[in-house]
C-alpha cells in the first residue's frame, strides 16, 4: 500500500519528499486538494504505521528508508553532515529566498527594506555554497543525498523568479552542481523543466522596433535626390568594407594553427601527472579520516582531474595508498590499508580503478569486485591482478551510456557487493530518540 503525502504539489517543500522517494523506489502518492491530519496543518505523510508531520523530518524518514541507495550518506559521519547543510539551507537560504521571492508570487505585499536585505543574505548564503562546490561535485560525499536535495528544490522558485544573469554570473560551481542536480531524471519526472529567469530573453529587443519604424518613415519622406545621394554613397563604400574583410579573412585563413612541440607536449603531461597525484595524496588523507571514523574497510569514490584517463587514475589511486610522512607540512596518502574503488568520468570513457590491500585479498577478490560493477554497464576489465584491477565503459550514445550518468549508479552497485560480502558496515542505530524540528511559519 502506498504512502500518501498529504501537501501542496507544487511546493518546494513538497518537491524534497518527492525526489527523495524516487530516489529511494517508494511509491508515494499526493492526493489532489491534499487536506490537512494530525496538527490540522499540512505536510503530512500517512504511512500503514501512523503519520509523519514536518516536510524536513519526511524527506529523513523517506531517504533512511533504503540505506542502500545512501540518500542519508554512507556512514554516520556523512549523516552528520548532511544535517547540517540542511539545517544551513533551513535558516541561511529558505529564509531569504522566501522574503525575496513570495511577494513576487503574490503571497504578500513586498516590503523594499527587507527584500533589500533579503538580497544581500541570498547572496552570502549563495557565495557559501559556491565555495563548497569548488572542490565537492556534491554536497555531501560523492553520490546525490539529501542535502542535495533540499538545498535544490529550495533553489527552483528563486533561480525561476529572481536570480538574473548578472546575479548567478559569479555563481559558476553552484550553477554547475545545479544543472547537474535538474538534468538527474529523478528530479526532472518531479520538477519537469526548470527556465531560469531571463533565459527567454529577446522579448525586449522588440520594443526598440518602434523607432526604427520610425526612422524609416522619416527616410521615405526625404527628398528623392537625398535617397539617391545616400544609396550611392552607400554603395561606394560597400566595396571598401568587403574588401577589408576579405583582406582580413584570407589572412586569418594563411595564419595555421599553432600545435605543440613535443617539449611543450611533454611538460604539459608532466604538469597533469603532477596535479593527478596531487589529487590523489589529498583524497587519500580524506578517506583515511573518513574511514577511520565510520568503520569501513572499502570505501567507493571519484576523482576529476583523470578525465577518464585510465592511466592517470591508477596513478592517482597509488597517490591515495602511498604512505604518509607525518613530518610534512601538508599530509598525502595514507589510505593504503583501506580497499578502495575510484571512478573518472571523461568524454568518451568512465575509468575504474579497483584495489584490495594484500591482508585483504582472502576477503574479498579485486577482479570478483570489479567483473560485478562492470557486469551490469557493458564494462570491460582491461588488467587485473590480487590487488589492482582496472577496468572502463566506453560512451555510447545509442544507448545512452554517458560517464558522468552512470558513475553514481556504479559507485552505488560497488557498495551493495560489498554489502552482500558483509564489508559493508550497516548502521543498525535507533532512531527513536530523534528530535524532529518542524517547518519554519512561512506561507505554503
Amino acid at each position: 500500500m502506498p504512502m500518501k503525502l498529504y501537501a501542496h504539489p507544487d511546493n518546494y517543500k513538497t518537491h524534497k519528499a518527492k525526489i527523495a522517494a524516487k530516489y529511494a523506489g517508494l511509491e508515494v502518492d499526493n492526493p489532489p486538494n491534499s487536506g490537512a491530519a494530525v496538527t490540522g496543518k499540512i505536510p503530512v505523510l500517512e504511512t500503514s504505521q501512523g503519520c509523519i508531520f514536518s516536510s524536513t523530518a519526511i524527506a529523513r524518514y523517506i531517504s533512511r528508508i533504503s540505506p542502500a541507495v545512501g540518500l542519508y550518506g554512507q556512514n554516520i559521519l556523512e549523516g552528520g553532515m548532511i544535517d547540517s547543510w540542511i539545517e544551513f539551507c533551513t535558516h541561511e537560504l529558505e529564509v531569504p529566498l522566501c522574503t525575496w521571492v513570495l511577494p513576487v508570487k503574490g503571497v504578500f505585499p513586498e516590503v523594499p527594506e527587507a527584500t533589500a536585505q533579503a538580497k544581500e543574505d541570498v547572496k552570502k548564503a549563495l557565495t557559501v555554497l559556491n565555495n563548497h562546490l569548488l572542490h565537492n561535485t556534491f554536497m555531501v560525499g560523492h553520490t546525490m543525498t539529501l542535502a542535495d536535495i533540499s538545498v535544490c528544490c529550495a533553489l527552483v522558485d528563486g533561480m525561476r523568479l529572481v536570480l538574473d544573469e548578472n546575479f548567478r554570473k559569479p555563481f559558476t560551481n553552484l550553477m554547475r552542481w545545479f544543472n547537474l542536480c535538474l538534468n538527474q531524471p529523478e528530479f526532472k519526472s518531479v520538477l519537469g523543466e526548470v527556465t531560469l529567469f531571463g533565459a527567454k530573453g529577446g522579448a525586449a529587443p522588440k520594443k526598440e522596433a518602434a523607432p526604427k519604424k520610425e526612422a524609416a518613415a522619416k527616410k521615405e519622406a526625404a527628398p528623392k535626390k537625398e535617397a539617391k545621394k545616400e544609396a550611392a554613397e552607400k554603395k561606394e563604400a560597400a566595396p571598401k568594407k568587403e574588401g577589408k574583410k576579405d583582406k582580413k579573412a584570407e589572412e586569418k585563413k594563411e595564419e595555421p594553427p599553432k600545435e605543440p612541440t613535443p617539449e611543450e607536449l611533454e611538460k604539459m603531461k608532466k604538469d597533469k601527472l603532477k596535479k593527478v597525484v596531487k589529487e590523489g595524496g589529498k583524497r587519500g588523507v580524506e578517506i583515511e579520516g573518513a574511514a577511520d571514523m565510520g568503520g569501513l574497510q572499502f570505501f567507493c569514490t571519484s576523482v576529476d582531474l583523470p578525465e577518464g584517463d585510465l592511466d592517470l587514475s591508477l596513478k592517482c589511486v597509488e597517490a591515495m595508498n602511498a604512505k604518509s610522512d607525518p613530518s610534512e607540512e601538508e599530509r598525502k596518502g595514507g589510505s593504503g590499508h583501506i580497499g578502495k574503488m575510484v571512478f573518472s568520468a571523461g568524454v568518451d570513457q568512465l575509468a575504474i580503478v579497483a584495489y584490495v590491500p594484500e591482508d585483504k585479498i582472502k576477503e574479498l577478490s579485486c577482479e570478483e569486485w570489479l567483473k560485478t560493477v562492470l557486469g551490469n554497464f557493458s564494462g570491460e576489465v582491461c588488467s587485473a591482478t590480487p590487488s589492482y584491477c582496472t577496468g572502463i565503459v566506453k560512451t555510447n550514445s545509442d544507448k545512452g551510456v554517458f560517464p558522468l550518468k552512470i558513475r553514481e549508479p556504479m559507485i552505488l552497485e560497488a557498495n551493495n557487493f560489498l554489502r552482500k560480502k558483509g564489508l559493508f558496515p550497516e548502521d543498525n542505530g535507533s532512531d527513536d530518540d530523534e528530535c524532529v524540528f518542524g517547518d519554519d511559519d512561512f506561507p505554503s
